[in-house]
């Protein structure tokens, strides 16, 4: 194993990568050149490659090597249902008066992706927040194409915040993150075709 300071830097920033689409989906990662890109050597890029294997953001197969993860429709679908029903719990277990703040100067699927990791935080339940921050990384390439393949998602993320923060009877967040969640469930055909056809350079 790499030691730690070589290690994290190195699979944060193949981590980073992925989950900016930087590659197309079952694209073959070459470790050596991506070692090469990133000034370490090949040890501490397979251990995060193996690392992230296991966290299904790439694929492993004896003989072929490591490939950027495709996410499938049916994938898709199962990552937000989980999602949901770690949010819902979260929600259920955080105490009354909390409120969630999320910066406004970030790209969209990063004040996505903080506002969901905010309300897991906020059960105190560090197994919920783990979950939810590993299942935001994995969705956090789709949420590139929200724009593209729904309407209104600004006012969509801004009625979530404001119901959050505002701390508004938990019935009517609840509907919020199932509208949120359902509506991407019903074009997960369409995500899995855009992350399909992302297009990403050779690593």
């Amino acid at each position: 194993m790499s030691p730690a300071h070589v290690f994290e830097p190195t699979y944060e920033a193949i981590k980073r990568r992925l989950m900016a689409g930087e590659w197309a989906s079952g694209t073959r990662i070459e470790a050596a050149r991506l070692a090469d890109d990133l000034g370490v050597s090949v040890t501490p890029v397979r251990d995060s490659l193996y690392r992230l294997n296991g966290e299904r953001m790439v694929d492993f197969t004896p003989g072929e090597g490591f490939h950027v993860h495709r996410l499938t429709e049916t994938e898709f679908r199962d990552l937000l249902e989980l999602h949901l029903i770690l949010l819902l719990a979260a929600l259920a277990t955080a105490p009354k008066g909390s409120a969630t703040s999320v910066p406004a100067d970030q790209p969209y699927p990063d004040r996505v992706a903080d506002l969901f990791l905010a309300i897991a935080e906020r059960s105190s339940n560090s197994e919920i927040v783990a979950g939810i921050a590993a299942i935001g990384d994995r969705l956090q390439l789709s949420r590139q194409f929200d724009a593209t393949i729904l309407a209104d998602v600004e006012a969509e993320l801004e009625a979530i915040a404001t119901a959050v923060a505002d701390v508004e009877p938990q019935a009517q967040v609840r509907n919020l993150m199932l509208r949120y969640h359902e509506r991407r469930a019903h074009e997960a055909a369409n995500y899995a075709r855009a992350l399909g056809g992302h297009p990403g350079r050779q690593p």
